[in-house]
């Protein structure tokens, strides 16, 4: 009897027991929403419920119904702060600001960074006040980057301060990726006063070869044509004294020709016609090239020498890249005979390029020099199809008879690039002409002959392969000129569809010509068109295609370039997009300052 009166009392105890740690088991389930709401603002079960919230950091929908429970466990303290200003720094909300207020106090590195990125994202410029004022408290160089990248989305004069600081400083005790971070800080706060600092800081090179050009550049040329453009033409003429001191104390990293190579470069981007001028003046210098104090006491066959050919190769280049895009406009006569003369190979450019050629053994510069010259003439209308056939028929002179000096490859590797540039610009008739002139020379004992056998092996060495090859890949071309000569709407019914989509049947040749003739057209409506073939370009042909983007686009069209850039990001390889991202990226600043 007692028993049984037992059971029935202490066993629905038990049931109603069971049935009350069901329901707070519940509540505080985080494999539920309710749940882990429950756990947080209880503050119970945490080691499995921040690892839910950790892993919804990637996905701000998500996690915004926590961001004020999780506010709130941060101010008041758990065994998991890191892991709670961290879900708070990923989720950026400003909610959140108390808690990244309290975080950019704390003696913990780690939390001060998440304050940094949060402010970051939340734009907070009390914070980052805040931030800032700890600089020198805060030694670790990994924070100190972090708390100045919120000035890649916060203007501040007290950021901009810093960045100008850190680059104005010694670069060689200060870590890279400080150096870099306030590179990219100036390229947001966009302040004039920083440009000179850019200037000398654009050619710092760390022991381990990590260069600051691309970020500072970048940073550079947001400053605009009326900021940037007179430092750099200084820079350019060698007359920035900082800058020149620089260069004297890094001699084994950088020349003169290292800042002409890069401040070129710079000023094409920002299409700087007055800089045309003086870069004429440089490179019709024939004052011979000196060899650097550093090369003297290395032996002939150390790789520095290499280098330093390559670099004074490379400088003159930009120099002739840099006018040919900016284009030579109230210039015509002086740079009809420079580079006339140049791609003559006259005495005196060859004394100017004598210790690089001679101590190197190396062709690369002539040939680089006299194509490049020979492509500036044709592109910008400075000679006609008579004066370029004239060219032409220098390749059969006697400079390029001695076969023992490989005078043959210095030949055929001229005319290879010559056809090339002469088909991006051909006009009506000139295939009778200009191609047939190189076509007659490959003929049997001709100066480009190449024997069948030689054309159809793979690993052959001869010198004519190429041109041979290159003649007959460009005739298309020529043919496609022939037809349209400077009709735009010609052009572009040959390479794009009815539909508007790109005609694969167009060879690569015949597209680069269209596009040249888009830009040259100066007709707004062919941007799109551009855009359109842009992905079916090498990286030859989107040289052409960016710069006719860049003569037909305006401000407004900067939307659709960062839109292509995002679409090649998807669907190029990537080794074709590496190519294309920093060209359509300059293009934007190109944009910007038309």
């Amino acid at each position: 009897m007692n028993k049984s009166i037992f059971q029935r009392i202490v066993l629905p105890a038990a049931f109603i027991a069971s049935l009350g740690c069901v329901s707070a088991c519940t509540n505080t389930d985080v494999d539920t929403d309710e749940g882990l709401m429950n756990a947080l603002v209880k503050r119970e079960k945490l080691d499995k419920a921040m690892p839910k919230i950790t892993g919804m950091m990637s996905n701000s929908e998500k996690i915004a119904p926590y961001i004020d429970v999780l506010t709130e466990m941060y101010i008041k303290g758990t065994g998991f702060d890191r892991d709670v200003i961290t879900a708070l720094a990923h989720a950026g909300d400003p909610k959140a600001s108390k808690a990244f207020e309290k975080a950019a106090a704390s003696i913990d590195n780690k939390q001060v960074m998440q304050a940094a990125y949060g402010v970051k994202k939340t734009k907070n410029a009390d914070i980052q006040k805040k931030l800032l004022a700890r600089w020198d408290e805060l030694k670790n160089p990994e924070t100190r980057r972090v708390i100045l990248d919120t000035g890649t989305t916060i203007k501040s004069d007290e950021v901009t301060a810093k960045a100008k600081e850190i680059l104005s400083g010694n670069f060689d005790d200060t870590p890279y990726a400080l150096l870099r971070a306030s590179c990219n800080v100036l390229a947001y706060q966009q302040d004039p006063s920083t440009v000179d600092t850019l200037i000398v800081a654009l050619f710092h090179m760390d022991q381990q070869g990590h260069s600051l050009t691309t970020d500072c550049t970048k940073a550079l040329l947001s400053l605009g044509k009326k900021t940037a453009v007179p430092a750099l033409i200084k820079a350019y003429k060698l007359e920035n004294a900082e800058l020149n001191t620089f260069i004297d104390k890094h001699p084994e990293t950088m020349t003169t020709d290292t800042v002409r190579n890069n401040t070129a470069a710079d000023l094409a981007v920002l299409r700087a016609t007055e800089a045309v001028g003086p870069m004429l003046e440089v490179i019709s210098n024939t004052k011979q090239i000196p060899i650097p104090g550093t090369l003297v006491m290395k032996p002939s066959g150390d790789p520095a020498w290499m280098q330093w050919a390559a670099l004074v190769g490379a400088s003159s280049q930009a120099s002739f890249y840099a006018v040919n895009d900016i284009g030579v406009s109230g210039h015509e006569a002086d740079a009809k005979r420079i580079f006339t003369d140049i791609y003559n190979w006259t005495e005196a450019y060859q004394t100017k390029f004598k210790n690089a050629i001679k101590l190197t053994g190396t062709t690369n510069i002539e040939i680089s020099q006299r194509v490049n010259a020979f492509r500036v003439l044709r592109e910008n209308g400075l000679i006609d199809s008579n004066e370029t056939l004239a060219m032409i028929e220098k390749l059969k002179g006697d400079e390029f008879k001695d076969e023992r000096t490989l005078r043959n490859y210095a030949r055929s590797s001229i005319a290879t690039d010559m056809i090339t540039y002469i088909a991006v610009t051909a006009q009506g008739g000139e295939i009778k002409t200009l191609w047939q002139a190189f076509a007659d020379m490959k003929v049997e004992d001709g100066p480009l002959f190449c024997p069948e056998e030689e054309l159809n092996n793979p690993k052959s060495i001869h010198p004519n392969v190429n041109i041979s090859k290159r003649i007959e890949d460009v005739l298309p071309a020529f043919e496609l000129a022939d037809t349209c000569d400077k009709s735009a709407p010609c052009y572009s019914k040959a390479v794009l569809n009815q539909d508007g989509t790109v005609n694969d049947k167009a060879s690569n040749y015949e597209r680069i010509r269209a596009v040249y003739e888009f830009g040259a057209s100066g007709e707004h409506e062919y941007f799109e068109t551009v855009c359109t073939l842009y992905k079916s370009f090498d990286m030859f042909g989107q040289i052409y295609a960016t710069n006719a983007l860049a003569k037909l686009g305006t401000k407004d069209d900067i939307p659709r370039i960062e839109e292509l850039i995002d679409t090649l990001s998807k669907s190029m390889s990537q080794i074709a997009y590496k190519s294309a991202e920093p060209n359509l990226e300059n293009l934007i600043f190109t944009l910007q300052n038309k």
